[in-house]
């Protein structure tokens, strides 16, 4: 019997190896076909402004009443899909099953007629129209949350508007860019100009950005495709690492005057980690953010790395200021099982004692006898008109 149970045994062994080896060939033939590719972005939307490039889009799937809408900030240098990257793997799905209503800026592609944009083109004239867009459709002004260079951009915004947003989250926000990349410290240096990084639309090339990431993980390419084969038995696993790579592999071009004022004020100035940023002829000062702040970062990240995300936490002007470091990687923190088990949990819990504490507050509050509108003020939802403090800070 022991030696028929080990021929047994042995058949199911070479059986489920030949099986496995089938459904690696099956799924590779499939995806290199073009036949089993998956879907990004497929999250309905409808888009309910635009300006120049860059857009804005709505997923609506029922809100839960009384909560305000969520707005999210992708970096100028992807694509905007990585808030969607596909059923299952989406940020916005997982904020649509929390009860949110959901906006997603998209910076569009940008052409030459985009080199000429600014800072304060993205953060003055786009970001601020986008926000009134959201707050006209939505009731309300929306939390605001971005990730990278978009983090840096809503944290500008926030700095520059009249108005705060109930909540502000950044993801991944480079704040001290001494501790950034490669790219950083040649730039940094004075061994390349930004200016010698335009081609001749006026922009950065895709492929000057593919290289500085390359130059961050010269081995990430090889690492991805070693994963990809190692997985292609598992078809859900397959479609995920395709998705990931193919939205990778679609960098846009980069404006180039937004290019060289990030080199010449966050990178060679290092002005970030003073608390304030010229530009547009302002001074944007991040003790100016009241808005409740969270900055959440990944100890794996090597484009924005923990070091250089921290400083954040302790520079804007928000009572409640706080930070948290996720077992993750610059990616990881919008997509797959991390996003699932980690930043989903810890932007929607964070979000709920926010929420929460903002209705204590509103009803708490003496009520008026004025026989004004109903209509809730924006501060109610956490925004203040400018200049307006809330006291001693917390942390």
């Amino acid at each position: 019997m022991t030696g028929a149970a080990s021929i047994t045994g042995l058949a199911d062994h070479v059986s489920a190896i030949a099986g496995r080896q089938i459904r690696r060939v099956v799924n590779g033939l499939r995806l290199v076909a073009g036949l089993d590719r998956p879907g990004v972005g497929c999250t309905p939307r409808t888009v309910i402004w635009s300006r120049g490039r860059a857009s804005l889009m709505h997923y609506t799937a029922g809100a839960d009443a009384g909560r305000p809408a969520i707005l999210l900030v992708p970096s100028l240098i992807n694509r905007s899909h990585i808030w969607d990257l596909r059923h299952g793997d989406s940020f916005v799905e997982h904020l649509l099953g929390a009860g949110y209503d959901v906006l997603c800026l998209d910076w569009g592609e940008p052409d030459a007629r985009d080199a000429q944009n600014t800072m304060s083109t993205y953060v003055d004239d786009y970001m601020m129209a986008a926000v009134a867009a959201a707050t006209r459709r939505c009731g309300s002004v929306p939390i605001v949350i971005g990730h990278c260079f978009g983090g840096l951009m809503a944290l500008l915004w926030a700095a520059s508007a009249e108005q705060q947003p109930p909540a502000l989250i950044t993801l991944a926000a480079p704040t001290n860019w001494n501790e950034v990349g490669p790219l950083s410290w040649l730039t940094r240096q004075g061994r390349i100009e930004p200016e010698d990084v335009l081609d001749e639309t006026g922009n950065v090339p895709p492929a000057a950005m593919l290289a500085a990431f390359r130059m961050i993980r010269p081995l990430g390419d090889v690492v991805t495709y070693v994963t990809l084969v190692d997985r292609l038995h598992d078809r859900e696993a397959t479609q995920a690492i395709w998705a990931l790579m193919v939205w990778a592999r679609g960098h846009i071009p980069f404006p180039g005057a937004t290019f060289v004022e990030m080199i010449r004020k966050l990178s060679r100035e290092n002005s970030l980690t003073t608390g304030k940023v010229a530009f547009g002829g302002r001074i944007r000062e991040l003790s100016s953010v009241t808005a409740p702040f969270l900055n959440i970062y990944g100890s794996k990240d090597h484009v924005a790395p923990p070091e250089s995300v921290k400083p954040l936490t302790g520079l804007v002007g928000s009572q409640k200021a706080e930070q948290r470091e996720l077992n993750a990687g610059h990616i990881g923190l919008l997509v797959g099982s991390t996003m699932r088990a980690k930043t989903m949990p810890t932007v929607i819990g964070w979000l709920d004692e926010v929420l929460a504490q903002d209705q204590t507050t509103r009803f708490s509050a003496p009520r008026s006898n004025s026989q004004k509108s109903k209509r809730p003020r924006v501060e109610a939802n956490g925004a203040r008109p400018k200049g307006v403090t809330r006291g001693s800070r917390s942390r």
